[in-house]
């Protein structure tokens, strides 16, 4: 009997070493693939990060591109005080996720003057930016017309004499060629970012002096773009257009509406001729940009202030037709002390990346959000 015992208690022992000398390197491998797996990094559904813009002077009318190289461009036009002479256009450089920037550096100097321009700017204003299949990038920006009359001297103090000059960046935006004249006529201001559209693209503009909007098609190819077709909005007082993609083609138009009465609508479609039935959503508006884009399902999202007074937050709304929309969450953050003109593109990875004002035009804010996040902004 105690033969037995010691046999089987031999075999045990025998068993117990071999099962250690299996289960020691799987018991590794799967710490270390653990391991490997807590150490890689995992991008956040939201976040929101602060541009480094200059303290104590206006920072507003901020566009961002996505580079070729997958890192991020905003740029936007900072001076002492809007329609300043001392306005200069400053560029800031992100990394893809946009969590970190770099110093801000002037990528047109105050006075600018275009090529083709009869006088230097009195000021500068909104920036748009467009990253083309080419790896260059092309910015096109507002600015006063500076008029300057013998003994009156200064004519032109205000948007009124506002234009469009063009300039393109074939270093990811460390440098520009001088400035064309994009559009000459007196008030043209851009604001929204410009969309693909049949082999070029569409410039959604405005003429401050009438206070009406306007698309222009616009070839980027070369040292020079070209303006084609102009498309007129026949109504006043809405300004600022944004476009949408829409599912059955063409675009939806949003505006500004200067009377306060809400955010408006247009369907666009060049090859039908135009601007066709516009209508008033049920989003408010309180004189401020608005800007828009097509979700995963083709449904359009707007990014707007939900408030008919003032520019207190940004928010999200989502509409399966285009103008009824549903409210969704806050896109802004109390900190940020108020938040406008909002400005939107999509990245390679599928999310979104905004950059808006804050704080009554002193700062300019930056936030990326994937798919999953806005799907969960208009969970019920």
């Amino acid at each position: 009997m105690r033969s037995f015992v010691a046999r089987r208690g031999f075999v045990a022992r025998v068993l117990r070493r071999s099962l250690r000398r299996t289960l020691t390197p799987l018991a590794a491998l799967v710490g270390a693939l653990a391991l490997a797996g807590a150490e890689t990094p995992t991008e956040s559904d939201f976040q929101r990060v602060a541009l480094p813009a200059p303290a104590g002077q206006t920072n507003h009318g901020a566009a961002i591109a996505e580079l070729a190289s997958g890192a991020l461009l905003a740029c936007w036009y900072s001076g002492a005080h809007e329609e300043g002479r001392d306005v200069r256009i400053l560029c800031s450089r992100g990394t893809a996720d946009g969590a970190r920037w770099s110093p801000p550096w002037t990528a047109v100097a105050p006075r600018d003057r275009a090529e083709d321009a009869a006088a230097p700017a009195k000021s500068l204003g909104n920036v748009t930016l467009t990253a083309t299949p080419d790896g260059r990038i092309w910015m096109i920006h507002g600015l006063i017309q500076s008029r300057v009359r013998p003994v009156v001297g200064e004519t032109c103090t205000g948007w009124a004499c506002g234009r469009i000059d063009a300039r393109v960046s074939s270093d990811e935006g460390r440098s520009w060629s001088p400035g064309r004249r994009l559009v000459d006529l007196e008030g043209a201001l851009p604001r929204a970012e410009l969309k693909p559209a049949g082999g070029g693209y569409l410039l959604p503009f405005y003429l401050e002096g009438p206070q009406q909007s306007l698309i222009a098609s616009v070839t980027l190819a070369g040292d020079a773009p070209r303006l084609g077709r102009l498309w007129r909005l026949e109504g006043a007082k809405l300004i600022q257009p944004a476009l949408a993609p829409r599912p059955g083609g063409g675009f939806r138009a949003y505006f500004r509406d200067q009377a306060k009465r809400g955010v408006f609508t247009a369907a666009f479609d060049p090859a039908a001729g135009g601007f066709s039935g516009l209508a008033r959503t049920n989003l408010p508006n309180p004189g401020a940009a608005v800007d828009a884009f097509s979700d995963e399902a083709g449904r359009t999202v707007v990014i707007y202030n939900p408030s008919s007074k003032g520019r207190d937050s940004l928010a999200l709304a989502r509409s399966e037709d285009g103008t009824y929309f549903a409210p969704g969450c806050a896109l802004s953050s109390p900190a940020d002390h108020g938040a406008a003109y909002p400005s939107v593109i999509r990245g390679r990875d599928g999310a979104w990346r905004v950059v808006y004002s804050t704080g009554d035009k002193s700062g300019v804010s930056f936030v990326r959000f994937t798919s999953g996040w806005l799907e969960k902004c208009f969970a019920k």
